[in-house]
Order: C-alpha cells, then structure tokens, then sequence
C-alpha cells in the first residue's frame, strides 16, 4: 500500500469511527498486539498502528486534527465503530496490565479528550448496568409506596378482629 492509499484509508477510518484512543507503545510483542487487537474486536473496534505524518495527512481539516500534538512517537489509534465507553474501558484495562501501552488522548463527538477523561469515560457504567440501576431505582419508591398504603390497613384489620373477639358471641350472631 503506497502513501496515498495509507492516508486515504486512515481518512476512511476516521470518518468512520464511533470515538476513538490515541496510545504510545513500546516493546510489545506479536502476542501482546495480537491479545489487544483481539480484545478490541470484541468491543467492535480496531488497533492500527500509524506513522505519524500519514496520520496528521489524514486528519487535516477534519476535527480529528485536534489531536495532532498527540501524534509524536510510536502511535497506534483504536478505532470503534460500536461503542465508546467500550472502547476506552478495555484500553485502560489492558494499559493498566502492561507498561508497554500508554493512553495519551481520546476522541469522542467531534471533541479531543485528555488522557484523564479517556481514563473517566471508561468507568462510565454500561447501558445494561444503568437500565438496572434505573429500573431499581424506579421499583424502590413503588415498593416503599405499597408498604406504607397496606400498613395502616393490617392496623385496621387487626383492631377490628380484636374488637370482634371481645365481643359477646350473641352480638356478632345478629
């Protein structure tokens, strides 16, 4: 692939993308890569590693061009097509398990993120686990409710069964 097919492919990939993380990387090996790329693709995302000129062609004139102060050194881009907080989650999970990948920036709604927002968006809980948290949420207040409508009831059911059992047998016969 010549220089030109390269930069038109990463243009491609930028375009196309959901979000996307800016890492440096040193001395990984083939397995290493190969275990991050694979971890990726379950997230629906990619690992490219990128010459930096190709990359700062690519993204010129584009709001990627935001993070072209980013592009210095061994650079890898991962790519999603899914979603985000997937993406950024599973590069903090394996940068954190290997000094040989650093997070450097992010990339998410037309904005450049700092390492440390990649790092916060990938402790945003997913959509499973804040549809959970909603409909808990939601259930608690209807359960509290119900509770404390059926409270004073059992009160008035037991005060007029003990009334009933102070009665004379006759009274209640009528």
């Amino acid at each position: 692939m010549g220089k030109t097919e390269a930069v038109e492919a990463l243009k491609g990939a930028i375009a196309a993308q959901r979000g996307a993380v800016v890492a440096s990387f040193r001395g990984m090996t083939v397995a290493e890569m190969t275990a991050l790329r694979k971890k990726l693709r379950e997230v629906r995302a990619e690992f490219k590693v990128v010459k930096n000129t190709m990359i700062r062609l690519a993204a010129k004139g584009t709001p990627f061009e935001q993070l072209t102060g980013h592009f210095k050194g061994p650079t890898a881009v991962a790519f999603t097509h899914g979603d985000p907080v997937a993406l950024a989650r599973a590069m903090k999970e394996f940068s954190a398990g290997s000094p040989k990948i650093t997070l450097r920036a992010g990339f998410l709604d037309g904005r450049a993120l700092s390492e440390a927002e990649v790092k916060a968006l990938a402790d945003v809980p997913s959509r499973e686990v804040l549809l959970s948290r909603l409909a808990g949420g939601l259930s608690s207040p209807i359960t509290r409710l119900v509770q404390a409508l059926s409270g004073p009831q059992r009160k008035l059911v037991y005060a007029l069964d003990s009334i009933r059992r102070k009665q004379p047998a006759e009274a209640t016969a009528g």
